[in-house]
């Protein structure tokens, strides 16, 4: 894109031109910004239609956001159906091989630091700190019937379906897992673009640290400790992300089915 083409479409999507840059260099559909009213979302369609770039709209609605993936401790396979265990109830779910539309695959990075504090002579002073930082494998398995996606962390399943062909390491267990659903779902799309795409996410869905203070405990001699607690994690992001392809799947998926 040429330089003065790239300038004038950043001021319509109110970003700076590195920022635009960052998302057209994951040379794939991510969201650019953000608008309070499809009014106003619609202008931007128009004005950057002007300049000779096609965008698409996507209601907030769409993703449901208000719902939490369902997420899973096990399946099981069948030479029709994959059935799910979900976490906390134990209840079951279940989706023959030829409706599952989706899978998207990434990483889910925590970390938690923990300061912890004592007031001496009317000033804070730090006395300890802890860092704690967690990655692991996620798995979002759609089907063409909901936009409410099955969610499967690399460290928190049971990976028995696997039969003989289960490993010692979570990471080998999910990388063999991953090629059985797809040997399986043959019309099931694989999508492993998250972690190519997250700085351009970082435009408009950032990552951003949530800071609380932390429980106080009396430390001896009238003395009083207190914890700040400071946690990044980018599950929020990862979910946006899948919706959204999830979005864009179904909507290719119609077009498809039109033809």
């Amino acid at each position: 894109m040429e330089e003065p083409t790239l300038t004038e479409a950043a001021k319509v999507l109110r970003l700076k031109p590195e920022e635009l840059n960052r998302i057209i260099a994951g040379r794939q559909p991510l969201p650019a910004t953000r608008t309070a009213t499809l009014e106003e979302a619609n202008e931007i369609t128009d004005a950057l239609r002007a300049l000779g770039m096609e965008s698409t709209t996507v209601p907030s609605h769409e993703l449901h956001l208000e719902d939490s993936p369902k997420k899973v401790s096990a399946l099981e396979f069948s030479d029709d159906v994959l059935t799910a265990t979900l976490i906390g109830s134990n209840a079951r779910a279940s989706a023959g091989w030829d409706e599952l539309i989706l899978l998207v695959t990434g990483r889910l990075l925590l970390s938690r630091v923990e300061v912890e504090e004592r007031r001496r002579r009317g000033r804070k002073q730090t006395v300890d700190s802890r860092h704690l930082s967690a990655d692991e494998s996620v798995l979002d398995i759609y089907t063409a019937a909901s936009a409410i996606n099955w969610r499967i962390s690399a460290s928190n399943f049971d990976f028995s379906c696997l039969g003989a062909a289960r490993s010692i390491t979570a990471f080998e267990n999910f990388r063999a897992l991953i090629d059985a659903l797809r040997e399986r779902a043959t019309r099931a799309h694989f999508d492993s673009s998250y972690t190519q795409a997250r700085p351009g996410l970082e435009v408009v869905w950032p990552v951003e640290p949530q800071t609380r203070r932390g429980d106080w405990r009396r430390s001896g001699a009238g003395k009083v400790d207190t914890a700040l607690v400071t946690t990044t994690d980018n599950e929020s992001q990862f979910t946006r992300y899948s919706r959204l392809r999830y979005f864009l799947r179904m909507r290719t998926h119609e077009e498809e089915s039109i033809r």
